[in-house]
């Protein structure tokens, strides 16, 4: 959603520029001397088909640095079990019926179009997400016999 919208001409940013597309990024100019600098606001147009116009090479630091604070139901068991007194014919001590959910809601987080839990990578690379994958969220059954 970030990439894909529509310019101030009111056409697709990732359209070519001949075809209106493109993009005006927030900033000035020096139009004067380095010595005495004139700023005015930029008006050059660039192409937003071109990744690093929102990538990281052009963008600062702070379009790829979010609030680590997050709250998620990460996993969720609701169990049910037969009462000791509708098994006293049975060879049986117990049954447990259980439905076993993990991954079921991100409830708040400030880091877009990605789990805060989820990375790939290894080893003590703190505070570092890259390459990630969606998440998959589970949900089982189990039953637990005791003889």
């Amino acid at each position: 959603e970030e990439t894909d919208f529509t310019n101030d001409l009111g056409n697709p940013v990732r359209n070519p520029i001949s075809d209106g597309g493109g993009l005006i990024l927030p900033g000035v100019v020096n139009v004067g001397t380095e010595d005495a600098p004139v700023y005015e606001t930029n008006t050059t147009r660039v192409p937003g088909g071109d990744y690093r116009v929102f990538g990281w090479s052009k963008n600062p630091n702070k379009a790829f640095v979010f609030d680590a604070t997050y709250i998620k139901l990460r996993e969720l068991v609701v169990s049910y079990s037969i009462p000791k007194s509708a098994l006293a014919k049975t060879s049986l001590q117990g049954v447990t019926f259980s439905l076993v959910g993990s991954n079921l809601w991100i409830i708040s987080k400030d880091l877009k179009h990605a789990d805060p839990e989820a990375s790939q990578g290894a080893g003590n690379i703190q505070g570092w997400q890259s390459g990630v994958m969606p998440t998959t969220r589970n949900i089982g059954f189990s039953v637990n016999l005791q003889f």
